[in-house]
């Protein structure tokens, strides 16, 4: 087995895909992880960085390509880190995506789990949300992405993974910022105006300008460009002077057009620039369905974790009108900005927003034992133990698991599989096309 140095160039044979979509190439035992290399590929590469049981490499040339291998779309591929799979055939990604679930829970359950298949929708243009730095580049204001280990700002003009609408934006942002001279961030100097836009798109749109500042001047231009685009607009100010990575401000500010309601699903609602929402409209709306009819049947009423602003609240609210559910859900604004969604929908009579933390909450209920539904939803690194815990002392008779992370979920299954419960179903989304995220629902009934 051959001792790799940065800068060796080798040739070898891709055996495997890794757990971030990258080639696998061996040396005995050793592995090299290549971005962009394909299974089956022979290819050449450099070593950019080595340790003593593996090492990662940059793609040179492909040898041999694969019959799997595409001409990525965007002529930004390689150098943008939004996408990893944009060179692999839309099944391979796929089936990339199952086998590598099911190796990360057969790796923490001992046993094969299944993954029949991953439900897809739209590969492209199928992100509601673009979130770009304020950039300088030849002289004038550019919106764009941050080179790979840099932040020198590319200039981005269109990215396919978003719709038209992002072309849109970012031609109207940066023609308005160069028509009145604007000044951009420096992240050095802490001086400048421009940091970053937040928009988003689901039936109109909204967009967010964060300045270093707690003015946006010429805010009413900027909203008159838009309305020439857009028929329906909310432009918000967000101020953030602090010298962080935090792309948003603590608060925004309503600058110009006006909120309306976004359609979500079963439901229709006004959606804070702050408020979490799934990028991909299509396989959230899938999920939040899958969830309801996972609960059709349900004798008992529900308790839901993480619940944030409470758009699966209203949906399991609105399709399921005969259940009750607890949304616990630990930050305060959050939770004001549910309950004034369940006033608006008329679901406050049959939902109870709890602003608690999630394993206290679960303690409580511990006592209370009865046939009824827990839904998590938690970020990526998963549910706390406390949690788990309580929730298998509460006796709930059925667990329902949405998460975002293949290995957080197999952790927290293999815990609550040792306290009672068995998988009863088991589906993965490809919620992000294009790269190697994989969202998952796991619906658990405890046994006996």
């Amino acid at each position: 087995m051959k001792k790799f140095s940065v800068g060796d160039e080798y040739e070898g044979v891709v055996s495997d895909f890794g757990m971030n979509g990258e080639g696998i190439v061996k040396d005995g035992a050793y592995p090299v992880f290549v971005p962009r290399a394909i299974k089956g590929e022979r290819v050449r590469l450099r070593i950019v960085h080595a340790k003593k049981d593996y090492a990662f490499g940059e793609l040179i040339e492909v040898l041999s390509p694969s019959n799997d291998r595409v001409k990525p779309v965007c002529r930004h591929f390689g150098k943008c880190g939004g996408c990893d799979l944009q060179h692999l055939a839309h099944p391979v990604q796929e089936e990339v995506k199952r086998l590598n679930l099911e190796r990360t829970l057969k790796k923490a359950l001992g046993e094969e789990v299944k993954v029949p298949e991953v439900i897809c929708g739209s590969r492209w243009a199928y992100r509601n949300k673009l979130a770009l730095p304020f950039g300088r580049s030849g002289g004038k204001v550019v919106l764009g992405f941050y080179e790979k280990r840099s932040h020198k700002v590319v200039p981005l003009k269109e990215c396919p993974l978003h719709g038209e609408w992002a072309r849109e934006v970012v031609a109207t942002v940066t023609d308005w910022a160069n028509a009145f001279g604007l000044s951009v961030y420096d992240e050095r100097t802490g001086k400048g105006l421009l940091r970053h836009i937040v928009a988003r798109y689901v039936t109109s749109l909204s967009l967010t300008v964060v300045v270093n500042s707690d003015k946006l001047p010429h805010s009413s231009e900027l909203a008159e460009r838009l309305s020439a685009r857009f028929p329906e607009f909310a432009l918000y100010l967000s101020s953030n002077t602090a010298d962080t990575n935090v792309i948003m401000g603590d608060t925004v500010r309503l600058v110009g057009g006006c909120e309306t309601p976004q359609r979500l699903g079963a439901f229709a609602a006004v959606l804070s620039p702050l408020s979490f929402l799934q990028v991909n409209d299509e396989i959230r709306d899938r999920i939040y369905g899958d969830v309801c009819a996972a609960l059709s049947d349900l004798d008992g009423d529900i308790v839901e974790l993480y619940s944030g602003v409470g758009l699966l609240t209203a949906e399991l609210a609105t399709r399921l009108p005969s259940v009750r559910i607890s949304a616990v859900e630990i930050i305060p604004e959050a939770v004001r900005d549910a309950e004034r969604l369940m006033v608006t929908l008329g679901l406050s009579d049959r939902v109870r927003e709890v602003c608690a933390d999630a394993a206290e909450h679960m303690r409580a209920l511990a006592e209370d034992k009865g046939r009824r539904a827990l839904i998590v939803d938690p970020p990526r690194k998963g549910c706390e133990e406390s949690v788990l815990s309580a929730a298998a002392d509460a006796e709930f008779s059925m667990i329902v698991y949405i998460s975002c992370n293949p290995a957080t979920l197999a952790r927290d299954l293999k815990y609550l599989l040792a306290r009672g419960y068995a998988i009863s179903s088991l589906r993965a989304y490809d919620m992000f096309p294009q790269t190697m995220h994989v969202e998952t629902l796991a619906v658990l009934e405890r046994q006996g």
